[in-house]
This record gives structure tokens, sequence and C-alpha cells, in this order.
């Protein structure tokens, strides 16, 4: 092997473990997307909006993390959590939930979406609409740091 090839290769390797640049996939409706692209800043997320979108690049492309927003494509969550977790081949990959826009939910339905997700196979369920927006992005930015092994 070339001498190039092989620190082309050792870098993308590194590149890869390294803290930062993990690659995201962010299944959520598209008023969230400015939001996400602030916490990902340091991130590679691939935005996508329908179930169909989420499940084709789930089967193509290898993950870091996926979030997948509660209100994604008409509340399909737990359809796309369940679908990744049946087969795809990121069916190992960590899952952060949330919820970043307000819905009329108490704390026990909210408790329900928290169980339910993680018996799915999430790590974590965030409800992110009871902080300020700034507080939320850092909440869910420590999320993600500690789900991609950065934090």
């Amino acid at each position: 092997m070339a001498p190039g090839r092989e620190i082309g290769q050792w870098f993308a390797r590194w590149r890869a473990r390294s803290r930062m640049d993990k690659k995201v996939l962010v299944a959520d409706v598209p008023e969230v997307k400015p939001r996400m692209a602030a916490v990902l800043a340091h991130e590679r997320p691939l935005f996508v909006h329908t179930l169909g979108a989420a499940l084709t690049a789930l089967a193509a492309e290898d993950f870091d993390l996926v979030l997948i927003g509660m209100h994604f494509d008409d509340s399909r969550m737990f359809d796309l959590l369940r679908d990744m977790r049946a087969g795809s081949r990121n069916h190992a990959v960590p899952v952060v939930c949330c919820r970043m826009r307000p819905l009329a939910f108490s704390a026990l339905s909210t408790n329900v979406i928290e169980v339910t997700v993680k018996a799915l196979g999430a790590g974590a369920f965030a409800d992110l609409t009871s902080y300020a927006e700034d507080e939320g992005n850092q909440a869910l930015a420590r999320l993600v740091a500690a789900a991609t092994g950065s934090g």
C-alpha cells in the first residue's frame, strides 16, 4: 500500500473516533432544523422529515447517533425507532428521542412516552419544552456528547 494512502486511511479512522464530527441522523419536523443545526454545530447532521427518507438513510449509511423528534412525520417517532431496531444496519447505534415543540401533555403522558422509547431501545427521551431555548440546547448537546462518546 502506498504511504499516502496509508496515512489517508489512518486519518479517516482517527477522524471517525475524534471528539467532533460525528455523523448524526436527525429525524424531525422542518421547523426544528435551525435549532438542531445549532446544537449539532460540531457534528455532521443529516436531516430527514419522513419515515421513508429516514429508513433509506439508515439502510445506506452508518451513523454515530440518531435523534428522533416526537413530532417527526406526523408523530412517527415510535415507528422509526421500532423499524430501526428491528433490522437496519444501524440497529445498535445510540438513539435519543426528544420533544422540542410544546403540546398539552400531562407529566404522566410524558413519563409514558419516556418509558416507551426506552423499551423500544432508545437511550433517552428529552422533553426540552420545559427549558428556555438555550438551556434546552445545552441539555440536548450534553445528551449528544454522552451518546456519541464525545463528552
